[in-house]
């Protein structure tokens, strides 16, 4: 990057600082990150905290995945829903164990021995004060409350999980695999925790710190389901039994009563071009998360090279619009764990501010 280029020096004397912003504002992710290498004024402009991008504003889908031998062979993909593009992040240093190594919503965890985090395209890891009992596999959620302390104005609740003591697990813990068998959302000042396979639902209210009664969510045919809090409403995400065959649906929720309404089926052809396999439990591997107007289903399974689709809902008139996403970027490793979460982003996080 230089500022002795003649031509360059043409192109930033042309234009005043505020044109220039103007139309870099316009460039989607992957112009902006070329622009960025073009000038150290551009550089600048594209990186301060204060620029804006309407290719900022979608959450990006994150992928990292753990692998069994060593942390040098993990590997981090962030997925721009506006470019339609993948992108390999930066390598995250961390000597945890998987089980204790989780993600949500902008931010990577570790739970034990010690909590810790960083933000996703940091890697710069902050202790906090210890839980009371170490978990492994928790539920965990991340809301803003308004404060600018520490923990970048950011709070994390932690749900569930077993306990961990004196480098062990707790056998006599019977609270569960919480990440494994449980989702979880954050919707209008409550963590709602879902039963993936048993649909029970209960939620709790992050000011007035009370749990609310255990109720059951199951629309017919259900046979897993994924709980996500989109912009103005819950849905439910899950795979269905019907009598058509084997259909992926979409219901929105209504939070007071819990009653449901189907707003959108996955297409055939796309469905099945997330599982090839010819097994009965072929669609067995299907995660989904969602955030902002954009769900994410893909499958966990390496030998898939875990395909994934989105759906996006319409603000105006809640329209659901599916489209199948790029392969991951190649060489893919072969992953024993992969941990997946949305979350809004900024150009400051990528360039590291």
């Amino acid at each position: 990057m230089s500022d002795h280029n003649p031509k360059e020096a043409n192109i930033n004397h042309a234009l005043s600082i505020d044109l220039t912003q103007l139309i870099l504002s316009s460039l989607p992710l992957p112009s902006l990150l070329r622009a960025s290498s073009v000038c150290k004024l551009w550089h600048s402009l594209i990186s301060s905290p204060s620029f804006t991008s309407p290719s900022l504003s979608p959450p990006w889908f994150f992928l990292f995945g753990l692998h069994n031998t060593s942390s040098r062979n993990n590997q981090s993909f962030g997925f721009d829903p506006l470019s339609n593009s993948w992108f390999l992040l930066p390598h995250l240093h961390d000597s945890s164990s998987s089980s204790s190594f989780l993600g949500s919503n902008g931010f990577f965890f570790t739970t034990t021995p010690e909590f810790s985090y960083t933000p996703v395209l940091k890697s710069a890891w902050r202790f906090t004060s210890p839980l009371k009992f170490s978990r492994i596999n928790p539920l965990l959620g991340v809301f803003h409350d308004g404060s600018s302390g520490g923990g970048y104005g950011f709070k994390f609740i932690v749900v569930g999980g077993v306990r961990f003591i004196g480098g062990l697990v707790d056998i006599e813990d019977r609270s569960g695999n919480s990440s494994q068998s449980l989702s979880s959302a954050l919707f209008k000042g409550k963590f709602y925790v879902f039963g993936i396979y048993s649909c029970f639902v209960c939620s709790f209210d992050l000011l007035n710190h009370v749990w609310s009664d255990v109720q059951t969510l199951r629309p017919p045919g259900v046979i897993f389901s994924f709980l996500i809090s989109c912009n103005d409403m819950l849905v439910l995400a899950g795979m269905c039994n019907a009598p058509r065959g084997p259909s992926f649906n979409l219901w929105k929720i209504d939070e007071t009563t819990l009653e449901f309404s189907e707003i959108s089926i996955m297409p055939q052809n796309l469905l099945y071009s997330l599982a090839d396999s010819e097994e009965d439990e072929k669609f067995a591997s299907l995660k989904c998360v969602g955030m902002g107007n954009f769900i994410y289903v893909f499958n966990e399974e390496y030998h898939q090279k875990y395909p994934s689709c989105l759906c996006e809902i319409s603000g105006e008139n809640g329209k659901c619009n599916w489209r199948r996403m790029p392969q991951l970027p190649s060489p893919v490793n072969k992953f024993h764990k992969v941990i997946s979460f949305c979350s809004t982003i900024s150009l400051a996080h990528i360039f590291g501010q």
